[in-house]
């Protein structure tokens, strides 16, 4: 039988705490911010299952990547506590959470994410990856809104596929996909509005 994990002690001030640092984040792209307020659902790290818990509930369409459609402690932690639908195709999901075992299939996985419509440009996802570091790893030069100039950071072994994706990403459109980049309890996020040299 699956144990299900504590989550927020206290669900409402420690999902306000989350949402004001995930903000800063959002709004300070490529800031780092930790959340410190739950831990782990099986494989899925701690800042991911926070960012989770304090964006996604049942409305929220939910793709999970290979490796945690099979961890059951995962599914059951996240059905308890976040009650999100899960989808079976990222083309269907609000939010897609890429785990570190799958980061290989991430070539796959960037074409298929929702980016929203001309009318409906907030509808484009927001992608979760799990990565290795944020201290070493591919150098990425970030620029844009909420940037007074320029930002250095740093964003773990990534695959080539995502580092090229980043890099072309066309900016004259509000479509387009949300990153935020996971290390544990620490993020950083990239925003679609964000412009990436590396």
């Amino acid at each position: 039988m699956t144990a299900i994990t504590k989550a927020f002690a206290d669900a409402v001030h420690d999902s306000q705490t989350c949402f004001r640092r995930l903000l800063t984040a959002m709004s300070e792209p490529g800031t780092r911010v930790e959340l410190d307020r739950a831990g782990a659902f099986g494989t899925l790290g701690a800042g991911a299952v926070q960012v989770l818990l304090t964006l996604a509930d049942h409305q929220t369409r939910l793709w999970l990547s290979a490796s945690l459609q099979t961890d059951q402690d995962t599914l059951d932690n996240l059905r308890f506590h976040v009650a999100a639908p899960l989808v079976s195709e990222p083309a269907q999901a609000d939010f897609a959470v890429l785990a570190r075992a799958d980061l290989d299939s991430i070539g796959a996985l960037l074409p298929s994410l929702p980016v929203g419509t001309e009318e409906y440009p907030d509808q484009g996802a927001t992608l979760v990856i799990e990565t290795d570091s944020l201290d070493q790893g591919v150098v990425a030069v970030l620029s844009g809104p909420g940037i007074a100039s320029e930002r250095s950071v740093q964003l773990g072994n990534l695959p080539s596929a995502l580092v090229c994706w980043l890099s072309a990403r066309d900016l004259s459109s509000p479509l387009g996909v949300d990153l935020v980049l996971v290390c544990e309890r620490e993020l950083i996020a990239i925003p679609r509005s964000t412009r990436v040299e590396v």
